[in-house]
Order: structure tokens, then sequence, then C-alpha cells
């Protein structure tokens, strides 16, 4: 039996023939499986093509701006421009990226091998489901922690894909774990938009719990791209707790951290988490996760397709 990927494969290769998802002959280039797959079966002509175009609209969810552009032309998708043939679109292609035909090629098989893996995955698209309401995921998160300054703070930036009709703000929140030296006093967050949206409101959810509501600067629509940037800093007086560890109540596909430390307080120990539960805060390190500062008493680190519930971050003592 195919798996969803090879039969996607094989169809998007039939769908590019020719006028693409526009050609008359549709109904000859979907084969049982794949009509199967996108729930299609008895559909013919108008409704058939507006079922196929929902599919592969889904599968280029997430997809930069110049590869769905790209998989947009070769299959002819709207708004490709019409085009008789496959040649005369991605010679059309080329013209608007400024590179030869050969590469346009290249860019269509970058960009259809990026929608066969979503289909592999079961993501077209992902849901976009999680703490905060429906309608978006995270496609990629980068954090930077400043150990280096009179009070700690985390340099935030998300890229976000949109799965709803519409988009026009989200709750974002994070987790501050009390430090023992601390002594019982409660613990706060002090968040700053950097670019990307205005702050709306913030809550809390818990003791350490803090949300952040965020006014997108426009309406978004289903699969596009949004980066917004934030800064959550630690009042001063607070420590905080030995660690920065994210655990996703939403879909995350990539993650990177870099934590910078002040060279007079670099830790002997550091180590990361990788998809542990987060109990495992209160362990001693697993064999093979420590990491070394470079020369910038930085360390970092990258994970991918992060699991809900998980920890994934950096730890030191």
């Amino acid at each position: 039996m195919r798996t969803v990927g090879e039969i996607v494969k094989e169809s998007l290769v039939q769908l590019r023939k020719g006028r693409g998802v526009q050609s008359k002959d549709l109904e000859s280039r979907i084969d049982p499986e794949f009509a199967a797959l996108i729930g299609t079966s008895v559909d013919t002509g108008t409704a058939l093509r507006v079922r196929v175009v929902a599919y592969l609209n889904e599968l280029m969810t997430g997809l930069p701006e110049s590869l769905e552009r790209v998989a947009r032309c070769a299959l002819n998708v709207p708004p490709a421009p019409d085009g008789d043939t496959l040649r005369q679109r991605l010679t059309g292609l080329a013209g608007e990226f400024f590179y030869d035909e050969r590469t346009a090629r290249r860019r269509m098989d970058d960009a259809f091998e990026r929608m066969v893996a979503n289909a592999d995955r079961g993501q077209a698209p992902m849901p976009g489901v999680g703490h905060g309401g429906t309608g978006w995921y995270v496609d990629m998160f980068e954090a930077v922690v400043r150990l280096d300054l009179p009070s700690p703070e985390a340099v935030e930036r998300r890229t976000i894909v949109v799965t709803a009709d519409s988009l026009d703000k989200i709750v974002t929140s994070i987790d501050i774990p009390k430090d023992p030296s601390n002594g019982s006093g409660p613990v706060g967050v002090a968040p700053e938009m950097m670019f990307g949206g205005l702050l709306a409101a913030t809550g809390q959810g818990s003791s350490t719990n803090f949300s952040t509501d965020i006014t997108l600067p426009r309406t978004l629509h289903r699969g596009e791209r949004h980066t917004y940037g934030l800064i959550q800093r630690i009042p001063p007086g607070q420590r905080m707790a030995t660690r920065y560890v994210y655990v996703p109540y939403r879909q995350c596909r990539f993650f990177t951290l870099v934590v910078r430390f002040h060279p007079d307080r670099v830790p002997g120990t550091i180590w990361r988490h990788d998809g542990a539960p987060y109990s495992a805060v209160h362990d001693d390190p697993v064999p093979g996760a420590e990491l070394v500062p470079d020369k910038a008493y930085e360390v970092s680190t990258q994970f991918r397709d992060l699991i809900n519930g998980c920890a994934y971050g950096i730890q030191w003592r």
C-alpha cells in the first residue's frame, strides 16, 4: 500500500501538466487513491476542481512565500497567472524571479517536496489549536535569553502561520517558575512588544503563568505567515530560575534558543532538554545532554517538530 506522501507526489506530477488544475481533463488525472484521500470520489467538474484546489492550498500552508508562489504557478492554482503549458508558466516564473528555467524547475521540485512532507506528516495544514484559542500555529520560535544584563530578559521572535479563515489577534503565555532564593514572594514579568503587533492586554492564569494578548497589525488570512517580536523582562530584584524551558501547548515546527551568560557568572554545568517530561527539570542532566559555552559565553540549541506538553530548552547550575 502506498503512503500518503507517495500518492500526493505522483498526483502533483500529473496535476502540473498542461493547464494544471484548470485543465478540462482534470477528472482523468485524479487516480482513485488521491480521490479517496481528498474525499472527492464522486465529484466531477467544478466541484472536483474546488476540492482539489482546497487540498493543494492546505498542502501549501506554511511554505515560504517564494516557494508557495512557485507551487501555485506550477499547478496553476489561483491567483497564479494562466498558462496553457507548464513550460510557459515556468518561463514566466523565471522572468519574475530573474533566474533561468532550469532553476525554476528545481524550485518547483523543492516546493513539491515540502508539500509531500506536509501530506506525509498529516499536517495539511496543522490544525492550529492550543492554549489561547484556535486558528494559528508557530512555524518558528527564536529566543535569546540575556543573563549578562542587570535583570534577565528573553528576546522572543515568532513566525506564525494562520489556519483560520481570518485572524485579528493572538494570545501567548509564559511561565515564570519561582526561584527558591526569592522566598515566598510573588513572581512577575514585564512584556514589551518590539514589532509585529500591539499589546492589547495582559493576564495571569496562575501564580506563575502570564498571558499576553496581541492585536495583529492587520487581519491575516488562511495560509499567511506573520512574524512578531516580544521582550519578556524579569523585574529588578527578582531572581530567575536556572532554566529557560519551552513547553508548547500549541503546535511548533522549529525552536532555536540562545542563552548568553555574564562572563563573571558562567555556570559549572549546562544541559539541554529535548522533549523531556517537564518534571525532568528537577533531575540531574542525562548523559550527552551537556552544553559548553563558546568564547562569547553563549550556548545554543535547536529543536524540530516539537511535541505538545514536552519540555525543550536549556538549564544550568
